[in-house]
């Protein structure tokens, strides 16, 4: 399953050099979503990742996902 995860380029840098998104892991399970969470938080790079099936759901984080297992496979889809 793919879900929508929202980060700052300081972390993302981190992804990219560790070559893993740290557990707990926050996504959303549509893009619209994830955007409205980006403008919110004033975070700028939103990435496609690949997600386990152990997840939980986040109601007061606007409908997010969180997880507790590591993430190693992502896309970037918009990064400013």
């Amino acid at each position: 399953m793919i879900g929508f995860h929202v980060t700052t380029p300081k972390k993302y840098g981190r992804y990219q050099k560790t070559g893993a998104i740290l557990p707990p892991v926050r996504w959303w399970s549509t893009r619209y979503s994830a955007e409205k969470w980006m403008r919110k938080t004033n975070r700028n790079v939103l990435l496609a990742v690949e997600l386990p099936k152990e997840r939980f759901p986040l109601p007061i984080h606007g409908g997010a996902w969180w997880t507790d297992q590591i993430i190693r496979k992502w896309y970037p889809l918009q990064e400013t």
